[in-house]
């Protein structure tokens, strides 16, 4: 009955998120010491923390899920104290998959929703309960990646269920097993087994560390460790956070396996992924263009938000003899908060871009006062009635399909820009519009 209350509060926390379309934090705590993050995103987990074992948490998930990032780039994105981060700037260079990145992150956050439940049935037998506080915050200022639509809650409620129903409720994943009668395991197990339980429990590694290690299914490694538990020859035991020092050594000095279809040399990606791991990882891989001076800030602003060059390049050509301010912004996860500093009167937003697409940005642009009235118009090669729907519901004005087409952009920016009634949409009227006219 105690597990099915803790399940239910916890529940009934997160659907009423989803149902509110909630962008903030909540913290969960333990009598009055916060423990865990969550964060949502118009109603969506879309990260969390906790203060313990938050870098082996994260190396842990890209070991499980990144095969193709070195034990050396691991261990490095591991110790940032922005690791997602860092790691999103890597999808951003295409370095890196967004669906990689969306298994790293859920993984996270599934283990965190387990903990949460483990800790609430232990502060249940000594009768106290977790303390639930939210905080909204600006979405500006939020992790945005867009994961898989996947069910993380339901999922970690089976996994938990799982764990029940194997007896290991007295057992936390988080801990360390080690051996402390030697002798006696020696005697008790063949010695295959005994060298292979030396290497695995010398209380440095987590059940959870060891699972991924071996490649074993947590539940099943777990017991086939606690008949050793119960009869005193091993113990589970508190192993700190990753130190500075490596956890393991790399094979090579190569910081990150090549992906195919890049248009860079084996060595300047090694070089940009050391550059943003190291010097400056949540830098933008370039700047934001603007088609005009920055003694322009008076004349109306135009952004388009895509990471492709050539599109961006073809929107820039089309207002660059025009009267209106126009800025390109590449990097999807700096987005809101350029948006928020220029104050746009028009947004493009192109579909498909790494970590955020167009349609997660629409809705939390939408989320923004200062930006909710402002009109948003996606742009994708996916013309479909489907997508065409889906742009109506996350906010956005309207729908514009790619190549991008002069005609048609200028036909878009006089419908919300102009307010007096226009009978030609030639490139020549439109380079002789004017903020006035707005």
């Amino acid at each position: 009955m105690s597990n099915v209350f803790i399940i239910g509060e916890l529940n009934h926390k997160i659907q009423r998120a989803k149902e509110s379309l909630f962008t903030g934090v909540l913290a969960i705590g333990t009598h009055n010491e916060v423990e865990w993050f969550l964060y949502f995103l118009v109603g969506q987990i879309v990260w969390a923390n906790t203060r313990t074992h938050s870098k082996r948490r994260w190396h842990r998930q890209c070991l499980k899920y990144s095969p193709d990032l070195s034990k050396k780039a691991i261990h490095d994105i591991a110790h940032q104290p922005e690791n997602y981060k860092v790691m999103a700037q890597l999808v951003m260079q295409q370095k890196f998959s967004r669906e990689q990145f969306s298994q790293v992150v859920i993984g996270c956050i599934s283990e965190i929703l387990f903990d949460i439940i483990y800790q609430a049935t232990l502060e249940l037998k000594t009768s106290q309960k977790l303390i639930y506080k939210v905080s909204s915050r600006n979405g500006a200022n939020f992790p945005c990646i867009g994961l898989h639509r996947e069910p993380i809650w339901q999922q970690v409620q089976q996994d938990w269920h799982a764990w029940q129903q194997a007896n290991l409720t007295d057992y936390n994943p988080n801990l360390a097993p080690k051996i402390i009668r030697a002798d006696i395991l020696r005697e008790r197990t063949s010695e295959a087994t005994f060298r292979e339980l030396e290497k695995l429990a010398d209380g440095q590694l987590t059940l959870r560390d060891l699972a991924v290690k071996t490649g074993q299914p947590l539940i099943l490694l777990t017991q086939s460790l606690i008949p050793h538990i119960r009869r005193d020859l091993m113990k589970l035991v508190n192993v700190k956070d990753l130190s500075s020092a490596p956890y393991i050594k790399p094979r090579t000095p190569t910081s990150f396996v090549p992906s195919s279809g890049s248009h860079h040399s084996v060595a300047k990606k090694r070089a940009a992924v050391t550059s943003s791991i190291k010097a400056n990882p949540v830098k933008r891989q370039r700047p934001c263009t603007c088609s005009q001076a920055n003694n322009d800030k008076g004349k109306a602003v135009v952004a388009y938000v895509d990471d492709n060059l050539a599109d961006s390049q073809a929107m820039a050509d089309i207002f660059k003899e025009s009267d209106y301010r126009y800025v390109n912004i590449s990097d999807s996860l700096q987005a809101l908060t350029k948006l928020l500093e220029l104050k746009p009167q028009l947004i493009f937003l192109d579909l498909v871009m790494p970590v955020v697409n167009g349609y997660e940005l629409c809705a939390q642009i939408r989320r923004i006062s200062v930006l909710k009235d402002v009109p948003v118009i996606i742009m994708t090669n996916n013309n479909s009635i489907p997508d065409r729907v889906r742009a109506k519901v996350v906010g956005s004005n309207g729908f514009l399909g790619k190549p991008i087409k002069p005609k048609r952009v200028l036909k878009v920016v006089l419908k919300h820009l102009q307010t007096e009634p226009v009978t030609s949409t030639s490139p020549a009227q439109f380079s002789r519009l004017s903020p006035s006219s707005v």
